[in-house]
């Protein structure tokens, strides 16, 4: 069976990752086939709880507990499979409840290898030119730095408060130096390799006024890392989790899910 992925408004924006308390008991690690460790994650007991309480409320009546529901799994995240992949079975019946543990399952998995290891600031970037001074023909220029062309809403750098034509001449005191094209190399390719959550101080001139403005690094999101540096491993993982999904949650044979 391939998986259908239905157009879940939960998927659309980036999702925040969220922790999940760790007691001291946690639930064994099942037996699973070789080649995949996300089933020999431990869950713990409270977690393994909450996922027993919110599968059923993937096909809720109400639409947000269902979208609550979708969240809240996305969040325990991997450890969850062993769990999700037996609910999957026994709710055979209930399409709302399979296309949304497919869902949550692919949020997971992409989380797990690409996006929770990668960071993203929210700006689309700029060489400086000095024949275009963002509408200010008498402003002064830097030697060095990266305009900001575009602030992306709801991100990092939104929430930051960076604005268009804001020139960021450091990121975490370090000079963005070098020609103007380099710079904007370097500073681009530098933010996927922040782990979300990376406090960023970025020294930035806006017109004549210097400011210092703290980004907490954002989890890059599925919509944009076709355009990131990291496009290539993104792909190469939503490739591999297509032939994972068939192997461990839609087998044409039984399945070598864990049985609890």
């Amino acid at each position: 069976m391939v998986p259908r992925f239905p157009t879940l408004s939960v998927l659309l924006p980036l999702l925040a990752l969220a922790g999940t308390a760790r007691p001291q008991e946690a639930e064994p690690a099942p037996k699973q086939a070789a080649g995949d460790e996300e089933f020999r994650l431990p869950l713990d007991a409270k977690a393994a709880a909450e996922v027993d309480r919110l599968v059923p409320l993937l096909g809720a009546p109400d639409y947000k507990q269902r979208e609550d529901a979708t969240r809240n799994l996305i969040d325990i995240g991997a450890p969850a499979f062993a769990k999700l992949s037996e609910a999957y079975r026994k709710h055979a019946d209930d399409l709302e409840i399979q296309l949304r543990i497919e869902a949550v399952v692919r949020a997971a998995y992409l989380n797990r290898h690409v996006f929770d290891r990668h960071g993203f600031l929210g700006v689309q970037l700029g060489a400086l030119d000095r024949d275009q001074r963002g509408g200010q023909p008498r402003r002064p220029l830097p030697e060095n730095g990266v305009r900001i062309d575009k602030v992306i809403p709801d991100t990092a750098a939104h929430r930051a408060g960076l604005q268009p034509d804001d020139i960021v001449i450091a990121a975490d005191g370090k000079p963005l130096s070098g020609n103007s094209q380099d710079a904007v190399a370097r500073f681009r390719a530098s933010i996927p390799q922040f782990t979300p959550g990376t406090k960023l101080r970025l020294t930035v001139l806006r017109g004549e006024k210097t400011m210092i403005l703290d980004a907490v690094i954002g989890r890059l999101q599925e919509k944009n890392a076709p355009t990131t540096m990291v496009a290539e491993q993104y792909y190469d993982v939503a490739n591999r989790y297509s032939e994972w999904w068939e192997k461990f949650f839609a087998p044409s044979e039984p399945s070598p899910a864990p049985q609890r």
